[in-house]
């Protein structure tokens, strides 16, 4: 590996068991040996993503991601893999060595822009606190009753009105410009100037789930537009796929076993200092799959809250199907007129919120509502446009019996038999599945391109290290047409092992920059049954000696060709013998 050593990896894995570690992410379900999920990686209904106890390997058949219990935490945490191995060593005890990072250009950066965050989020601080320019900020904060000890906890702090305060202290502290540019704080003016981005307004960290500061958010204290501006989107920050306050949020959602979305930064801090400590905010934006998807790790039950106007409402709207379609538990609660979660607590106080959560409608009588208010009327065309929109959501309810009840509850609140609502339905299915379906009826994924022979006589290497000194006696990595497959095939001639057992979870590791984890995993974890194992073995190395003969010939006939027309007789008899040696060698 370069950066860990391998033996610590190997202890790391040889702790976790990858059952044990996934199901704590994902409900997993025994199919025979091995245990069967939806996909979290994807969008599918039926599952195809496969978790192999035996081999200690994971695969979804649907978007070809795959790998071993790090590759795993990597991709579902979205961190990078050192992190993983730190997150899974923290697990299981094991002390990792001091070490320093590659210098991978990519992993310097990331650590760069985290550490150039943290900088700017205390020089905020600091600015909030002590400055004398930052006495209206003070005052605003003080208005609006956030506490102290709220304001220290979420690093609220304030940017100054000067075009470079924060450039000038970042330079000072030796920061490259740089990283700050990357990290969305700094941006370049004319005549290579800099100057802040954000400049007099409050300032807002917003943290992963891990604590790291991403980006921010900054509002300004008066009437002036824009009210908020945030970071760009960076190498560290996506917007779709944070939720604010989750860091905080996490254990009580987990004890709660309910987590409430707001839309602002104001609504969670002032939900957490009033003690409901289970809120987060969606930053703003209509909710996405990969924010869901994060949140789906903490609990399956959510109640949104929204601003009680048009656009709240409409936000609400379009974040309810995503939430059907992961699974996902969702009621919605809705507030006065005017009021805001932040405003509502402070007039009516924790108990009043936690009653309007608790009187929270189910999704559907919340849709049906929006769409009672927004088409007025009980003519033939207007309930069809009622109908079309309730199955947009109804279609993708998992469980049966829900689905049949929302059905019945339609057709008695518009007075339409539900039958014609079921036929309905069924087109609805239709035309979704025709527009989720790739050009090959699959989800979109990962691609991998390997021939039968090379996977099967990659399977059954890596089953029997008996195997590949046989296959080594036939064959050079270069017969192999799939690029990963020659690395796989190289490493495993190298290794040279004898045993009866390979470890194709911890080959992973070793090959880490080389193959694609998923490669390893779709030809260890495929279903396929190899009854005469050697008849395969003997049929495998044959067809694959066939088809490189076949490519050398094409590419001999090419050069022939050239070599003729250009009237160089001596290469051209050369290839032509050649050319007739592969030819009797074939027959």
């Amino acid at each position: 590996m370069g950066r860990i050593p391998e033996h610590i990896l190997n202890e790391i894995q040889d702790r976790c068991d990858i059952v044990e570690v996934i199901s704590g992410y994902i409900p997993l379900r025994q199919v025979g040996r091995n245990f069967k999920a939806n996909c979290p990686f994807h969008h599918e209904k039926t599952p195809s993503f496969v978790v192999s106890p035996d081999k200690q390997i994971y695969h979804c058949f649907g978007c070809n991601s795959g790998g071993n219990v790090l590759n795993f935490v990597k991709e579902y945490e979205k961190i990078d893999f050192i992190d993983a191995v730190k997150l899974l060593a923290e697990k299981t005890g094991i002390k990792l060595p001091e070490y320093k990072r590659e210098n991978n250009e990519g992993d310097s950066i990331i650590g760069s822009i985290y550490a150039v965050n943290d900088i700017a989020a205390d020089y905020y601080v600091k600015a909030l606190e002590g400055s004398g320019e930052a006495m209206e900020a003070r005052r605003y904060v003080e208005k609006r009753g956030l506490e102290k000890n709220y304001l220290k906890t979420f690093k609220i702090g304030y940017a100054p009105q000067g075009w470079s305060s924060l450039t000038d202290y970042l330079m000072k502290r030796g920061v490259n410009i740089e990283v700050a540019i990357k990290a969305g704080l700094v941006q370049k003016g004319k005549n290579n100037s800099f100057y802040d981005l954000f400049r007099k307004r409050l300032t807002f960290p917003i943290f992963d789930v891990r604590g790291r500061v991403l980006g921010f958010g900054a509002r300004v204290m008066d009437d002036s537009s824009p009210k908020y501006i945030n970071s760009p989107e960076t190498i560290v920050y996506k917007k779709s796929q944070n939720l604010y306050g989750l860091n905080f949020a996490k254990p009580s959602i987990r004890e709660k076993g309910f987590a409430v979305i707001t839309e602002g930064y104001l609504d969670v801090m002032t939900s957490h200092q009033y003690g409901i400590s289970n809120v987060i905010s969606s930053l703003g934006t209509a909710l996405t799959m990969e924010q869901i998807r994060l949140l789906k790790r903490y609990t399956h039950n959510i109640v949104m809250v929204y601003d009680a106007d048009q656009a709240g409402e409409m936000a609400t709207l379009r974040g309810l199907d995503l939430f059907l379609e992961e699974g996902v538990n969702v009621r919605v609660a809705t507030l006065d007129s005017g009021h805001d979660p932040d405003s509502f607590i402070r007039k009516f106080g924790p108990r009043g919120f936690s009653e309007r959560l608790k009187r929270s409608n189910s999704l559907f009588t919340y849709k049906l509502g929006i769409l009672n208010k927004k088409f007025d009327g009980r003519d033939p065309e207007t309930m069809a446009e009622i109908v079309k929109e309730m199955l947009t959501t109804i279609s993708k309810v998992r469980n049966a019996v829900i689905k049949a009840g929302y059905i019945k509850e339609l057709s008695q609140e518009l007075s339409i038999k539900e039958e014609a609502i079921w036929e309905e339905l069924k087109k609805t299915k239709k035309i979704r599945s025709f527009r989720n379906a790739g050009p090959d009826g699959r989800v979109a994924g990962k691609k991998i391109n390997i021939s039968p022979a090379e996977k099967i006589l990659v399977r059954l290497m890596l089953e029997d290290g008996n195997v590949i000194n046989r296959v080594k006696q036939d064959l050079q990595p270069l017969d192999f047409k799939n690029p990963d497959i020659k690395h796989l095939v190289e490493a495993l001639f190298d290794i040279g092992l004898t045993s009866d057992f390979i470890d194709a979870g911890k080959i992973i590791n070793y090959l880490e920059e080389k193959v694609e984890p998923y490669v390893i995993s779709f030809i260890v974890n495929e279903e396929m049954e190899i009854k005469d194992k050697d008849r395969n073995i003997s049929d495998c190395i044959r067809t694959i000696q066939k088809e490189r003969r076949d490519e050398r010939l094409k590419d001999i006939q090419n050069r022939l060709v050239t070599a003729q027309k250009n009237g160089y007789d001596d290469e051209a008899k050369s290839l032509l013998e050649e050319f007739n040696e592969l030819i009797k060698r074939r027959a």
